[in-house]
């Protein structure tokens, strides 16, 4: 087999940006909001080889020289892995991912009630998991996992509002995990005239809060040190409800991510989100490498379908840091980032790259250009934006010119 170069299609989702997408590709903007670029085989909306067919075609017509016998045996004949480049200019959904287990229940469970597969009140699209890793190229910003409820607690007592006393008294009033799904759930059922006063005091106090959190003194202490932490990330917080309230007006999800980790990465950071890990990104732009799935349950700050009895079931309510993912160096300037699931590993380098991937099923995209992949006798001019994909049967890949790429691959 050869290498191939990939024709990729994007999503219009509300929340892209008319810009960044565009600009990545070397287009000018259509004014529409170019929200995920998808490069990968996933039938939702597969790359498309030269000769116009599906890449997914290819890999199930020789799935061990697409793919490896080793990625063959452990994942069928697929692609197990998917690349994307995000584009945020306004929040996402907030919304969580599957297990393997949960994937399959209820991909089965939508098949059996007869729900098309592309209709829009459907959740599972598909019987597989969807862990996913971001790495930011602009700053990139969002919420994922549940904050330590102290910090939580103490964040909240900033705004005062009765609303926000009560809940933080309620997140230590039981064991975190419990006291996160009750608060969580009550939120997500609250009546719309006490959602509509809870929102608006929290929008006065966060004001507030904001201000005097800028007028706070140097800290001296250990005790002010980490007052003053808890309020530097008061100030993204509130900033960050007012603007989701000031979209999201009658949304009790607004209210959902005061108890979320805010998280910002810089360009070149990572964060990665398993299985049950509530999340919404806010602004920025990455590249996502996940496994092949489009399985999305949401529960708030959308105008697509919600289904909140399901992200409730499924959601992990124990508190976590952060959940940042720090790369390993495997040679000077060549990074991998590398979490603990089977699907993927993201390789991020600067060409010229040789010896890398050796094997397996490969997707090179150029960050920035140009660069040459060549494989197997066979080579392409890569420019920002374009995307090929190696197959096993060609070899080891070389990557040369003076351009970046993330390449992505199945770990051994």
């Amino acid at each position: 087999m050869t290498i191939y170069r990939l024709a990729c299609s994007t999503r219009d989702y509300a929340w892209g940006s008319t810009s960044l997408i565009p600009r990545f590709l070397g287009e000018p903007g259509d004014g529409r909001p170019h929200a995920e670029l998808w490069v990968g085989a996933h039938p939702g909306q597969p790359s498309r080889l030269p000769d116009g067919r599906p890449l997914g075609e290819l890999i199930a017509t020789d799935a061990d020289r697409a793919l490896g016998t080793r990625t063959h045996t452990r994942f069928g004949p697929r692609l197990p892995f998917l690349m994307k480049a995000l584009a945020a200019a306004e929040p996402l959904s907030l919304q969580v991912h599957p297990t393997s287990e949960r994937a399959r229940i209820g991909y089965a469970e939508e098949e059996a009630a007869g729900v098309p597969v592309d209709a829009p009140e459907r959740s599972y699209r598909d019987p597989f998991h969807k862990p996913e890793l971001i790495l930011a190229v602009t700053r990139f910003e969002g919420m994922a996992g549940f904050r330590d409820v102290d910090k939580t607690g103490a964040i909240l007592r900033l705004l005062g509002t009765p609303w926000a006393e009560e809940t933080a008294r309620r997140l230590t009033a039981e064991p975190a995990y419990q006291a996160l799904h009750h608060v969580v759930t009550d939120i997500l059922a609250m009546d719309p005239g006490a959602l509509a006063l809870a929102l608006a005091d929290i929008g006065a106090a966060a004001q507030g809060a904001e201000d005097r959190s800028h007028q706070a003194h140097r800290p001296s202490t250990r005790v002010s040190v980490d007052r003053s932490a808890v309020e530097r990330e008061a100030i993204r917080v509130f900033a960050q409800t007012n603007a989701l309230a000031e979209r999201y007006p009658e949304d009790p999800g607004v209210l959902v991510t005061l108890v979320l980790n805010h998280v910002v990465l810089a360009p070149g950071e990572a964060m990665f989100l398993g299985a049950g890990v509530v999340h919404a990104y806010t602004s920025g732009f990455g590249i996502e490498i996940m496994a092949s799935s489009d399985n999305v349950v949401r529960a708030g700050l959308t105008p697509k379908h919600v289904d909140v009895q399901e992200l409730l079931r499924i959601a992990s309510f124990t508190p976590i840091p952060p959940p940042l993912w720090a790369p390993t160096e495997v040679r000077a300037g060549v990074q991998c980032f590398d979490p603990p699931v089977d699907e993927f590993a993201l390789l991020v380098g600067d060409a010229p790259l040789d010896g890398l991937a050796p094997d397996g099923p490969r997707i090179v995209l150029a960050l920035e250009g140009p660069v040459t992949v060549s494989a197997g006798g066979s080579e392409q001019r890569l420019d920002r934006g374009s995307a090929v994909f190696v197959p096993h049967d060609a070899g080891p890949l070389r990557v040369d010119g003076t351009g970046r790429v993330a390449i992505g691959v199945v770990p051994d």
